[in-house]
């Protein structure tokens, strides 16, 4: 490709993402003071390995701050599952409510005009996060990706800030690099690429490398870690745009001559004593141990499965697996995996007061419109975040947005869940409505729709367990279709006991 082809290529790649707007969203990264803040930080360590992942890959190894919170979101032409860090701090908190707020706004605003042919067909906003320390150093970077129908491929992109947790000031490239540090940091960058298996072959074209370099403020996203530097790019500026947004690691020895900041202070480890995250005093092992066994559900009486979205979130799950234990009930929680490792206790008090805890993927991502690589995490990732905490991995899987096709089918390996009534809890937010859609619409063998993040749901399942117990056994999917005689396997979709695809 000769030079004036590929800058023609890098001008409609970034045209386009400046047009969409949600890509060059400002990205919160927050901090609180050590002293003062305690953060919640992930109950496993961090790795290498999995530093090196990239966007929509984040695992609780990438979470080293903070405890998720979501808002997940459908709408008629749009929705939208975003996902960011509470830290504990009102100011800090608010910063990242703004931010969360500007995303869905320009996303919403960019599509306005757009009209969905059906709801499989909705444009799609889904953010997800990593946040790290490094001394008293605190990062959030959140990956940002959105997708129509129209449109051949997701645009993505990433922004960063970050902020000496000692003072909450703010910092850039200028306070962290001193001297001559740009031909130094591009050389290296460059290094990285070339020596990359990842990036080799587009990073061929030093005219475009040398254009990317030269803007102004191409060294401006970045996250520091335990390890060192880690930068983003945007999308088409350095490689080409399949590349997507390319994320470069540099140790703090490469970059010793060049840091304005001691390194000792940025890999000092006595500041993690003071955020370590702690379990409620029964802690997780001891919930899971209390499991329940010895039900019986008789096949001769009305049932109905009902099945809680998105969470857990503990405000909500626990009111409604209160409700549940006064009644004897049981449910089915589809966990996001991304929520797990913010939420063990909770997570482990459903599985251990015999409720089936399955998975509605890692980060609420539409499963036909992934790729192969972003498949495998969406499926396996939230298999492997629910089962670092439970006993075995989950056994079902609920689609987000109810969206599958044959290729889904095909590569998921666990039964795909739908349901029979939807109480759009996420629309109505009015328990009345809730309490209404499932009293005029339920029957024997129905698989109920809600979602575990609303404060209206839980105030619905109030009043609805109680009642609903006196005519149905509350039971979880897997007795239902257990009670019924109908196997369930992975390939086929299970809309209620009477239908069955």
């Amino acid at each position: 490709m000769n030079r004036k082809s590929a800058k023609k290529r890098q001008n409609r790649g970034a045209k386009r993402v400046a047009g969409l707007g949600v890509l060059s969203l400002l990205l919160a990264a927050l901090v609180l003071s050590l002293n003062s803040l305690a953060f919640a930080l992930s109950p496993r360590p961090s790795s290498d390995e999995q530093l090196a992942q990239g966007p929509f890959a984040a695992r609780e190894e990438t979470r080293q701050v903070g405890k998720i919170r979501s808002k997940i979101e459908y709408q008629e032409n749009t929705a939208y599952s975003v996902h960011y860090p509470h830290l504990g701090n009102e100011a800090a908190d608010g910063a990242i409510a703004e931010a969360v707020g500007s995303f869905i706004d320009t996303f919403l605003s960019d599509l306005a005009d757009y009209r969905a042919p059906s709801p499989q067909e909705r444009a799609i906003l889904t953010v997800d996060y990593e946040s790290y320390r490094a001394g008293p150093v605190v990062s959030v970077a959140f990956h940002i990706e959105m997708s129509e129908p129209n449109m051949a491929h997701p645009s993505t992109g990433v922004e960063t800030l970050v902020f000496d947790s000692r003072d909450g000031r703010r910092l850039g490239e200028g306070d962290f690099f001193q001297g001559d540090y740009r031909p130094a940091l591009e050389q290296l960058v460059g290094d990285f690429f070339r020596e990359s298996d990842d990036y080799r072959q587009g990073a061929e074209d030093a005219d475009i490398l040398a254009e990317g370099f030269a803007q102004e403020d191409i060294f401006s996203r970045f996250a520091l870690t335990a390890q060192g530097v880690r930068f983003y790019f945007p999308r088409y500026l350095l490689l080409p745009g399949a590349y997507g947004v390319p994320v470069v690691d540099l140790s703090y020895d490469q970059l010793k001559p060049y840091l304005a900041w001691d390194r000792d202070e940025l890999t000092e480890k006595e500041s993690a004593k003071s955020l370590a995250g702690t379990l409620s005093p029964m802690g997780t092992s001891a919930l899971v141990e209390q499991v329940k066994t010895g039900r019986y559900v008789d096949p001769n009486k009305p049932m109905i499965a009902l099945t809680f979205d998105d969470g857990p979130r503990p405000d909500v799950t626990d009111r409604i697996l209160d409700r549940l234990g006064e009644v004897g009930g049981r449910a089915t929680f589809f966990v996001l995996g991304n929520r797990a490792g913010s939420y063990p206790d909770t997570l482990a008090r459903e599985y251990a007061e015999g409720h089936m805890v399955a998975s509605h993927t890692y980060s609420h991502k539409s499963l036909p419109k992934c790729d192969e690589g972003e498949f495998s995490q969406q499926v396996q990732g939230a298999d492997e975040a629910i089962g670092a905490i439970l006993p075995g991995q989950p056994k079902a899987l609920r689609p987000p947005y109810g969206a599958y096709d044959d290729t889904t089918r095909e590569k998921v390996p666990h039964p795909l869940i739908m349901w029979s009534v939807d109480t759009l809890d996420w629309k109505s937010r009015n328990a009345d409505a809730v309490i209404r859609a499932v009293r005029q619409n339920v029957r024997d063998g129905d698989i109920v729709l809600m979602h575990d993040i609303h404060p209206t749901t839980a105030d619905a399942c109030d009043t609805l367990i109680a009642e609903l117990a006196k005519d149905y056994q509350l039971v979880t999917v897997e007795e239902l279709y257990r009670a019924k005689g109908i196997p369930l396997e992975a390939g086929k979709v299970y809309f209620s006991a009477r239908t069955v695809r």
